[in-house]
């Protein structure tokens, strides 16, 4: 694979991208605080993250089972086979209209903290299934205290599956196909991550119209 060329943002852009990805990880814990929980995340454990705590791993809770198959690499190589009572899921709409928002989260290894991969995407969801749409990606790495962050047009993501789980909440089951060309950098840093090719299944709640 050929070096990554691209000019590194400026630090006003550093700036303003951590924000809104400040603002994506607290909407994150909030979509997945819905979700059963056995206990609260020990303090100690997000104080040494330095991020907010993040609920307990929860149940992806649809049928079939949600799940996330892909890799990870970094400074090690770690496969992402999440799925079941393995992984938390989420879903929901972006603010001011601006698509939507996919959460996932799973233990990262045998770590106790939680690798968190939101995906956004600028459609809604009736435009979602069969289609390829550019997809911004952020990876939360809780035991690490690292941020990664790419902006669409570097990973993209393909719909195959949109089936309602709930008519009454308009819940619905989205799975789809993600791939990203090249390693997705650290907000602040110089560190980078690989996503491999990855499958996932998860949870989307929309609001009624």
């Amino acid at each position: 694979m050929p070096p990554d060329t691209s000019p590194r943002p400026s630090w006003p852009d550093r700036l303003t991208a951590l924000a809104g990805l400040a603002a994506t990880l607290a909407l994150g814990c909030v979509v997945l605080a819905q979700q059963p929980r056995p206990a609260a995340p020990a303090p100690a454990q997000a104080a040494a993250a330095g991020l907010p705590a993040a609920p307990l791993l929860a149940s992806c809770a649809l049928q079939p089972a949600g799940y996330w198959h892909g890799s990870i690499t970094g400074s090690a190589s770690l496969p992402l086979d999440w799925s079941g009572a393995d992984l938390a899921c989420a879903g929901n709409a972006r603010p001011g209209g601006r698509g939507l928002r996919l959460f996932f989260a799973g233990r990262s290894g045998d770590d106790a903290q939680q690798l968190v991969i939101v995906l956004g995407i600028a459609a809604s969801a009736d435009e979602l299934a069969g289609r390829e749409w550019p997809v911004s990606v952020t990876v939360i790495d809780e035991a690490g205290n690292d941020i990664f962050h790419s902006a669409p047009g570097r990973c993209f993501t393909r719909v195959t599956e949109l089936t309602a789980l709930d008519a009454g909440r308009h819940a619905l089951r989205v799975a789809g196909e993600l791939y990203c060309a090249g390693a997705i950098g650290a907000v602040s840093g110089e560190r980078a991550v690989v996503l491999g090719d990855s499958r996932y299944a998860g949870r989307l709640d929309v609001e009624a119209p």
